[in-house]
């Protein structure tokens, strides 16, 4: 794994372990929503949608970490995130992603696919590591609760 995503991602755990990252990914994967690329027969790439909250379904985070080859997967990861954005937009309400504020080179990744900082974390690393927070929301979003506006029943 690249230095940076190490970084990023260690940080949130107790007990850094990446064979229990790459069953966490799995576990709260969006399904069909995870996907690897391999070049030159090793694998660089993990990248996905996991469910963001455990009761909400149209909720999800996006995540991606790899090896030193991964910006040469950016370009494919691009495309392949561009061509299956109707299904994004379709069946995800809001689409997150929690990034550690030193990792610049991946906020403007992220910015360049359409995410706003939407703000930032402080202390979010259990060692106080500040992160961004960065969204994308499906328009004309009703959370559906009605609202009493001061009438009694």
């Amino acid at each position: 794994m690249r230095d940076e995503d190490r970084r990023e991602i260690a940080c949130l755990w107790k007990d850094w372990d990446t064979r229990a990252l790459g069953v966490c990914a799995l576990e709260t994967a969006v399904t069909g929503m995870v996907w690897s690329v391999w070049y030159d027969g090793q694998p660089a790439a993990a990248y996905g949608f996991s469910h963001a909250s455990a009761f909400d379904p149209d909720h999800w985070q996006a995540w991606a970490f790899g090896t030193d080859r991964f910006k040469r997967c950016v370009p494919l990861i691009t495309r392949h995130l561009s061509s299956i954005r109707p299904i994004i937009e379709r069946d995800c309400r809001r689409l997150q992603v929690i990034s550690f504020r030193e990792h610049d080179i991946a906020h403007g990744w992220i910015e360049a696919l359409g995410g706003e900082r939407e703000g930032l974390l402080r202390a979010y690393g259990r060692n106080g590591e500040d992160f961004f927070v960065y969204g994308w929301v499906r328009k004309n979003v009703s959370c559906g609760i009605s609202r009493d506006h001061g009438h009694n029943a």
